[in-house]
């Protein structure tokens, strides 16, 4: 989905509803958003009144808890601490105030012009398989794919079309999907610690893009390249029907 920041509100303005789902891609317009105006502001101020919670072009605002916002602006400004952003750094203003930081903050107002109807923010996204692949999704499979941040696919989103391409082209449209924080939650981890969630996280990549690797052998091959158990690694799970 092709999301953008079109003004800034104040956290409890329901004017604007809050957003639900894709804040894959609506993180990285915030991302976006944040790096342009070259604000400054942590979590307390995101959600404290002032005008400091993004509006997206579908009409919905961005709301986030302090954690997540210090993420967003860890995220925007390269901050890192180890391995993983230092969402630390602008949980909350205090210690920035205490340390003579100026804040910059986003000017208030709202493009209304720019609001449109979600479907015209779907976009298409071309995504190479195998001979066996593209086949088994022209006889109509609804196939699960797995992709990661590393692949570029973070703006996908329900609606969005995946174009799987192998000489030819066969369009899909995504009905759902399904996100994890690495592909070890996927694999191993279940909420309820329920044998029937991980028997179907587990058909969630035995799946015709998978032909010939079984659930397991994909993921002693995902555990050699990230011994981590793939953190830092959004994992994303589409199901899809045909275009007609």
């Amino acid at each position: 989905m092709n999301f953008q920041v079109i003004g800034w509100t104040d956290y409890e303005n329901d004017a604007y509803p809050m957003h639900s789902g894709d804040f894959g891609a609506v993180d990285r317009a915030v991302v976006e958003a944040i790096r342009a105006g070259g604000f400054r502001f942590g979590g307390d101020t995101h959600q404290s009144g002032a005008p400091c919670t993004p509006v997206l072009n579908d009409g919905t605002r961005a709301c986030y808890s302090f954690r997540e916002w210090g993420y967003l602006m860890a995220e925007a400004y390269e901050l890192r601490l180890g391995d993983d952003w230092d969402y630390m750094a602008w949980y909350m203003d205090i210690q920035k105030e205490l340390d003579g930081e100026t804040l910059i903050l986003p000017p208030a107002g709202v493009d209304k012009a720019r609001i449109v109807a979600r479907s015209e923010l779907c976009e298409e996204f071309s995504v190479p398989v195998s001979p066996a692949a593209l086949n088994a999704v022209r006889r109509g499979a609804k196939t699960k794919e797995i992709l990661t941040k590393e692949n570029g696919f973070e703006r996908v989103c329900k609606g969005d079309v995946l174009c799987f391409t192998c000489g030819e082209v066969c369009r899909v449209r995504v009905t759902k999907t399904e996100d994890f924080a690495s592909f070890d939650a996927l694999f191993k981890g279940s909420e309820w610690d329920s044998e029937r969630e991980l028997r179907r996280r587990k058909r969630m990549i035995s799946c015709a893009l998978y032909a010939g690797c079984d659930a397991e052998q994909l993921y002693r091959s995902l555990s050699a390249r990230f011994p981590d158990g793939g953190s830092g690694f959004s994992t994303v799970v589409f199901s899809f029907v045909r275009v007609r």
